[in-house]
């Protein structure tokens, strides 16, 4: 059985402890709103051109574009598939990180040449490991996602792309569904992208069908800069999406170790008032049989 002093000194690391998940469960709160925020804020620029880039498939017909495949086949056997992993750059959040990796491997096996693009320490350490195909030279850090950091990294993809590294381009990240939910993993495909992203199912002109609209210098130039701004919006939202969810689930996860610190320290708590009265009793006990024994010898 433990001494007093043992449980005691257990009782103090655990307190300790308890006041790390406590913080850490504060910081991650305090991240999660700040990124819910800036993605608030950046939104209504990015739907507007959504809403552009429909028009644009509204009133033209004949569209060629380096990222527009009208006849993109997602089971299609051969080519390259390009992956982009949204990881965090630590654990201590839950299944957050194993979500992602198992949604990845699954991508993986649909085709057997492949080349991953990882954002996150954790995710690189781990495909690193198990020997995945992953671009030495694409290194980023999943620290507070910034627009510049979605503009970077769509850039250098689009390099990669423009350099036939790969021919479809997928995203593996976690979609943030709001409160303290872990979020779900999932992947879509950014390039080729298909007029069916942009147009509703059902509404294949749109409002502005019969509306006239000039483009300088063409239509197919004004596209495809948009697209790239585009993929920078979508890349963005997809970071923030992954690190409001990595919050989350940090969140989720301390707070579930504090409330199992409060149960420990309830326990040892008992325990050594226990031992603690069993210690009085004793002495109790051995003073009380001292003087007994006393007096019957003064007898």
């Amino acid at each position: 059985m433990a001494s007093t002093k043992e449980i005691k000194n257990r009782i103090k690391s655990v307190g300790d402890t308890q006041k790390i998940t406590n913080a850490m469960y504060l910081i991650s709160s305090t991240k999660m709103r700040k990124a819910r925020r800036d993605a608030e804020e950046t939104r209504p620029y990015f739907n507007l051109l959504r809403s552009e880039i429909r028009r644009m498939f509204a009133v033209g017909k004949d569209f060629k574009s380096r990222y527009y495949d009208a006849d993109v086949d997602e089971t299609k056997a051969g080519g390259r598939n390009g992956i982009l992993v949204i990881t965090g750059d630590k654990g201590l959040a839950g299944a957050y990180n194993q979500n992602v990796i198992k949604e990845t491997l699954e991508l993986m096996e649909r085709s057997d040449d492949y080349k991953l693009y990882v954002v996150g320490d954790y995710g690189w350490r781990y495909f690193r490991s198990h020997e995945a195909d992953v671009c030495e030279e694409f290194a980023h850090s999943m620290n507070q996602p910034t627009l510049a950091m979605a503009r970077d990294i769509t850039r250098e993809l689009l390099d990669e792309f423009d350099e036939n590294e790969f021919d479809r381009l997928y995203v593996c990240y976690t979609e943030y569904t709001g409160g303290m939910s872990a979020g779900a993993a999932r992947h879509d495909r950014l390039i080729p992208f298909d007029k069916d992203d942009f147009v509703p199912e059902g509404d294949e002109t749109g409002d502005d069908a019969e509306a006239v609209f000039e483009f300088e210098p063409d239509v197919n130039t004004v596209l495809e800069r948009s697209m790239q701004s585009y993929l920078v919006g979508y890349v963005y939202s997809a970071l923030v999406n992954s690190y409001s969810s990595e919050q989350s689930a940090r969140m989720m996860a301390m707070d579930a170790a504090n409330d199992n610190a409060s149960d420990l320290l309830a326990e040892l708590k008992l325990e050594f008032n226990h031992l603690r009265q069993n210690a009085i009793t004793q002495e109790i006990t051995e003073v009380s049989s001292g003087a007994r024994s006393l007096k019957n010898k003064g007898r």
